[in-house]
């Protein structure tokens, strides 16, 4: 019960955008990854590509999330993929992706004794928002032929998704994607679905 709350704080934290501006140390090229032609953006760590709409740009920030040493398991701490991406100012609609990703040891690469869905279980009950609910249970899918785990989520009395949080791993790195879309978030439910992996 103890690492499910670590972790919910962890992941809650960073979906809610707890990030600041960093002049100090800087993830590596791969694990931060770029955006070319305005909206493509590629991680190297991950091996993923997403074709996003509209035009794009990456935030250096890091997480202030304080490390809980007495969490333990394999989502503890800072994650090893801390990104943020958001659209252009002016762009309309607009949207913010959170990227969070953790190198996993090999016990937990385990999938017969740490499926999947344990690992998804955790990480987007932590991602919605207080003010937030599902309008879906975690949904089984596959992105780009990896197996991955979806859950939507709407503001009170609403029908339209707000929030499209996504689970899925690649590279030995477990991943949670998560996507502000105040308005309109159909181009980046697609966006997303048809991401790549190389």
């Amino acid at each position: 019960m103890r690492h499910r709350k670590c972790i919910f704080v962890a992941v809650f934290c960073f979906s809610l955008a707890y990030l600041s501006w960093s002049q100090t140390k800087q993830p590596s090229p791969d694990s931060r990854g770029t955006i070319f032609e305005e909206n493509n953006y590629t991680n190297p760590a991950l091996g993923m590509t997403i074709n996003l709409p509209g035009d794009w740009r990456l935030l250096e920030t890091t997480s202030e999330t304080p490390n809980d040493p007495s969490c333990t398991g394999p989502l503890c701490g800072r994650p090893d993929i801390n990104v943020v991406l958001e659209s252009k100012p002016g762009s309309n609609p607009s949207y913010r992706l959170y990227l969070s990703g953790w190198k996993l040891s090999a016990q937990y690469l385990n999938r017969n004794r740490y499926p999947l869905k344990w690992f998804a279980g955790i990480m987007l009950e932590g991602s919605m928002g207080s003010d937030l609910v599902p309008l879906e249970k975690q949904t089984a899918l596959q992105l780009n032929g990896k197996p991955a785990f979806r859950m939507l989520a709407v503001g009170r009395g609403e029908k339209t998704p707000r929030v499209l949080g996504y689970v899925s791993e690649a590279n030995g790195y477990v991943f949670l994607l998560v996507c502000a879309a105040p308005t309109n978030p159909d181009p980046m439910l697609s966006a997303i679905e048809a991401m790549k992996f190389h």
